[in-house]
């Protein structure tokens, strides 16, 4: 029987010579315990092998994120598609209720202005993403958009009056409220 760290290392050139990027994080699980063996070798590997050529979408995903802009945004206007076109295709392709459309189009925002962790997505939802977007998943969590920031001059503290308290304006989900389909696919509950 072969060694399974070097099977995975093959499997792990072979994809990557065959102009692929293949996720580390799924060869390094798939590894177990001998995770820090295949690491080691596929960094010494690395170290030596010719990066592969870019294709256009991953150029413009980076140039997005390097201009302060939402990955996901640049990629789905890339591709000529509208949030809503996205959100009837999530609809479709997930087999969801009419109902959810508002709230599906509301975390399909969130998600895509980095409001949302794309890793707590579910991997259903990060499929039919990357199917809509005709991308690998990779691709979708690998850019992450960049936190919020403000300007020193842009910053304003607003203080309630005492005893008061408002409520956020879009919770992620009310405490009474029980997750739903659409909770599941973008928080991971």
């Amino acid at each position: 029987m072969a060694d399974p760290v070097l099977q995975l290392f093959e499997e792990y050139v072979a994809a990557f010579a065959a102009g692929e990027r293949p996720d580390l994080r799924a060869y390094l699980a798939r590894a177990g315990a001998a995770r820090d063996e295949l690491a080691e070798l596929v960094d010494r590997f690395l170290v030596w092998a010719d990066a592969p050529e870019p294709d256009d979408d991953a150029v413009a995903i980076a140039q997005a994120w390097i201009g302060g802009e939402a990955p996901l945004v640049a990629l789905r206007v890339r591709r000529g598609l509208t949030r809503d076109r996205v959100v009837d295709g999530l609809m479709s392709r997930l087999g969801l209720p009419a109902s959810l459309a508002g709230k599906l189009r509301r975390r399909y925002h969130e998600l895509e202005t980095g409001q949302l962790d794309v890793r707590r997505a579910s991997p259903a939802l990060l499929d039919e993403l990357a199917a809509v977007f005709k991308t690998r998943v990779a691709d979708l969590v690998a850019w992450q958009p960049r936190p919020l920031a403000a300007a020193a001059h842009e910053v304003f503290y607003r203080a309630e009056p005492a005893g008061t308290f408002t409520q956020p304006a879009v919770p992620l989900m009310r405490e009474s409220e029980e997750p739903d389909e659409v909770d599941r696919l973008f928080l991971g509950v």
